[in-house]
């Protein structure tokens, strides 16, 4: 039985590599990552093109990891909650 890849939103895709959306579909455009629009012009991405991209910026280390931004602004909201 083939094993099938796994496919990513730009949302998960930009988590698996530990940049922002923005910096992913900049490197679908330069060429620097494989990915391909649904109908609804949605990118999508396999898990291994993501890895590889990854890979290819030195940042194996925030493989899975969330964009600092976006992790920042979380945690913001995260404490607004508690304190309310």
């Amino acid at each position: 039985m083939a094993h099938e890849e796994e496919i990513l939103t730009t949302g998960e895709a930009a988590a698996l590599c530990g940049v922002s959306r923005s910096t992913l579909r900049r490197a679908v455009a330069q060429g620097h990552l494989q990915a391909w629009h649904t109908p609804g012009k949605h990118l999508r991405f396999t898990r291994a093109a993501c890895l590889e991209f990854a890979r290819s910026l030195g940042r194996a280390d925030l493989i899975g990891q969330p964009y600092e931004r976006e992790a920042a602004l979380q945690g913001q909201a995260e404490q607004v909650a508690v304190r309310r």
